[in-house]
């Protein structure tokens, strides 16, 4: 097959202990023929460490890199775009997670040939992100999806990482059920819109998709001016229970109990430094502020 002329300059960056991958390492093989085929030559450059993504970004920026290929899980995918934020660089994604919440958020192709289509083609989209961050320490770290506070960071921190190699998905569910066996609730103080609420969970949205089954915030867009917060205060096993099942249909925003708001700014603190987890993985503890940086990420994506 006679190839393309050349179109972008792009940098593949993968995560070899992403479960997809693991499973079948052949899919980046396949991804860069792909590419190739449609005039994108690239030479895939592997994680090595935690946080390694987010320099292999930032140099390809430097380089002037007109896209940033990542293979990997959504914690993978965040790491890339802490550095791809504000520039021209455009982001593309091909998920190879445990959740890849957002390749369903942005509606991805399910093949490399598809994606490789997608890239050569003029299908780059602007998108918000949230940002969270500590005034007083300098630090910040921007997210795609959410960020949540309290049980669902609980539940991250516990899981066994060995249990998620083997069933994925499968860890979380036991980490969720071991956190409702002792349900240590952490309740922190959480301001937005000029009101002042006490809370066990919240989530602060800049995306409908949350995981693989749950639809916490569905009204939120990745592409608007907000964020939405879904908030809960409940003391009670029976009633989380009662919530995650609701939160599959998204139902749960209309019981009492639950608060849901767009927000553009949150300021949240705690006495017992509440867990906070971003995009996936737990980052630190409150107090934090978060915020919506408008417009903010190129990213390659079909039209809605």
């Amino acid at each position: 097959m006679k190839m393309k002329a050349f179109t972008k300059k792009s940098s593949l960056i993968y995560n070899p202990t992403a479960g997809a991958l693991r499973r079948d390492p052949g899919q980046i093989d396949r991804l860069v023929s792909d590419l190739r085929l449609q005039g994108i030559v690239v030479s895939p450059l592997k994680t090595e460490v935690a946080g390694h993504a987010t320099e292999l970004a930032r140099q390809a920026v430097n380089e002037h890199a007109d896209v940033v290929i990542v293979c990997g899980g959504d914690g993978t995918i965040n790491e890339a775009a802490q550095s791809l934020v504000g520039t021209e660089t455009a982001l593309a994604v091909w998920p190879c997670g445990t959740a890849n919440v957002l390749a369903e958020e942005l509606r991805l192709p399910r093949s490399t040939s598809g994606l490789a289509r997608l890239i050569a083609g003029e299908n780059t989209h602007t998108i918000s992100v949230g940002r969270a961050r500590k005034p007083e320490s300098g630090w910040q770290r921007y997210f795609l999806l959410m960020a949540g506070i309290g049980l669902d960071a609980s539940i991250v921190q516990g899981v066994d990482l060995n249990l998620k190699r083997l069933t994925g998905i499968g860890a979380y569910l036991a980490s969720g059920i071991d956190y409702l066996a002792r349900l240590p609730i952490t309740p922190f103080s959480i301001d937005f819109n000029g009101e002042s609420h006490e809370s066990t969970f919240a989530v602060i949205a800049n995306a409908a998709h949350y995981a693989v089954w749950f639809t916490i915030a569905p009204e939120a867009r990745i592409d608007d001016e907000n964020l939405d917060i879904c908030l809960f205060n409940a003391r009670s096993r029976l009633a989380y229970l009662k919530y995650a099942w609701l939160s599959m249909s998204g139902k749960h925003t209309r019981r009492s109990g639950v608060i849901y708001k767009p927000v553009r700014e949150v300021k949240a603190n705690s006495n017992d430094a509440a867990l906070v987890q971003i995009d996936g993985d737990v980052v630190g503890n409150l107090p934090m502020q978060f915020e919506i940086v408008p417009h903010a990420l190129r990213v390659i994506a079909p039209e809605k």
